[in-house]
C-alpha cells in the first residue's frame, strides 16, 4: 500500500537538500550604487560612468555579458574570476544623441553565474540650441572610478 505521508516526507527531505545546495557556494554582486542619476545632460553628450561592485558571495563571480537596454548604451566589464570579497567594474557609456527633450531610465543586464542583476541610470536630456549644435566642447574630464563623466 502506498503511504502518502512517507512520500511527502521524502519530497520535503529532497527539497531541503536541493535548497541547501542552491544557496551554498554562490557569488553575489553588490553594487556601491546600483542606480546612477546623471542629472541634466545636453543632447549629443556622451556620459561615462563606472558602477563599482563587490562579490559578497562565497564563490568566484564570472561575468559573461553585460547587455544594454538599447543601442545608445555601451557597457564593458571586469573580465575573469572575481573572488569573494574582490571588486570589479561595469563601465557604461551613454550616447544621448536623439534623446533631447526626454527623461530616460536605462539599464544594463548583468549576465553571470550570480543571480540576475542590473546597473541602472537615469538622466534628463535637454535639446541643444541651434547655436550649440554647431559647437563641440573640446574639454575632456579625467576618469574617476564611480564618478560621473560628461563629454
Amino acid at each position: 500500500m502506498f503511504d502518502k505521508r512517507r512520500l511527502l516526507f521524502y519530497f520535503l527531505l529532497s527539497f531541503s537538500f536541493a535548497t541547501k545546495a542552491q544557496t551554498e557556494g554562490f557569488p553575489v554582486i553588490k553594487f556601491d550604487k546600483d542606480t546612477a542619476d546623471f542629472g541634466i545632460v545636453q543632447e549629443g553628450d556622451t556620459v561615462r560612468y563606472d558602477f563599482n561592485f563587490t562579490n559578497v558571495g562565497t564563490a568566484d563571480l564570472i561575468i559573461k555579458q553585460a547587455w544594454p537596454a538599447c543601442g545608445c548604451t555601451h557597457p564593458s566589464f571586469t573580465k575573469g574570476a572575481i573572488k569573494p570579497g574582490e571588486s570589479g567594474v561595469i563601465h557604461v557609456e551613454f550616447l544621448s544623441v536623439g534623446w533631447g527633450g526626454h527623461d530616460v531610465v536605462k539599464e544594463v543586464i548583468i549576465i553571470s553565474n550570480a543571480p540576475e542583476n542590473y546597473a541602472r541610470f537615469k538622466a534628463t536630456i535637454i535639446k541643444k540650441s541651434p547655436i550649440q549644435r554647431g559647437q563641440q566642447s573640446k574639454k575632456k574630464s579625467p576618469k574617476k572610478k564611480g564618478a560621473l563623466k560628461k563629454h
